[in-house]
């Protein structure tokens, strides 16, 4: 208590100066307009430069509340696109297997479990058989076109012919001109098929594209088959057109079984012309 006291002896002349000090400014603000507005900007300037740091810590923790919603809002966003990815999956394959009245035409989903490519007479294996009402001499088509021609069916399972089977022919089109012809695999090189019995005036031209012709029961019109890359004339008369499949044989793993409806009908008349 008594060095309290001794300091503010010492102190004693400081403090009245302060006290008189503090005093003079307040009289002299008070009467003077313009220090007053001096006062007044400068405080304006200390509160404002105070509630704008208060605003930015503010907006600090406002920011991770945001990015926290966002993460969240995203996740949810994710899920949402993996189920609509999942429903037009669902979607293409109700579509796909849904019957075609005006032309006849069904298919039946199937995935391949089994596929060759390496000897001239490939074959592949599916896993749909009679149970799903696949029966022999239905033709079989994936997304990029002609595959091949079931050969045989049991329970649960096919085999089919595949187009890269020397002894498979199937009726092709030249699709700009409808000229059509017999297209088959000799056997050289996987990626490409022949298509012969074209007439030399044709006008063919490479990167034109070959389709299913539709002449038989098995393949309707216009399945894709692959483009021509090259072509020559063979034994005068006829065309001998190179045509690069637009399937890839080694990479094919789901594809789609054709059930004609006028199959039989067709076969039948087909048979009494012969």
């Amino acid at each position: 208590m008594n060095s309290l006291l001794d300091l503010l002896k010492r102190l004693y002349n400081h403090l009245i100066f302060l006290v008189l000090l503090a005093l003079s400014l307040s009289l002299y603000f008070k009467t003077s307009y313009y220090q007053k507005a001096k006062i007044s900007v400068a405080t304006r300037i200390i509160t404002g430069t105070w509630y704008k740091q208060v605003s930015k810590v503010t907006d600090l923790f406002n920011l991770r509340r945001e990015n926290a919603e966002l993460l969240n809002e995203n996740l949810e966003l994710r899920n949402q696109i993996e189920g609509y990815k999942f429903m037009l999956r669902e979607l293409v394959d109700t579509i796909v297997t849904q019957d075609d009245s005006l032309n006849f035409i069904e298919y039946i989903s199937s995935n391949v479990i089994n596929n060759s490519i390496n000897s001239q007479h490939n074959f592949l294996i599916l896993d749909v058989g009679e149970n799903k009402g696949v029966k022999s001499g239905m033709g079989v088509v994936s997304n990029n076109g002609v595959v091949g021609v079931v050969a045989s069916v049991s329970s649960h399972y096919s085999s089919v012919i595949s187009l890269l089977n020397t002894d498979l022919q199937i009726s092709a089109m030249h699709k700009k001109s409808g000229a059509f012809g017999s297209l088959s695999w000799d056997g050289a090189n996987y990626r490409k098929v022949i298509l012969n019995e074209i007439p030399l005036h044709i006008n063919i031209s490479k990167g034109d594209t070959i389709v299913s012709s539709g002449y038989s029961a098995i393949f309707p019109k216009d399945i894709p088959i692959g483009k021509v890359v090259d072509f020559h004339s063979k034994d005068g008369s006829f065309l001998a057109i190179t045509v690069e499949l637009f399937a890839d044989f080694k990479t094919i793993s789901k594809v789609y079984v054709i059930r004609s409806r006028v199959k039989e009908e067709i076969d039948s008349l087909q048979q009494n012309v012969d």
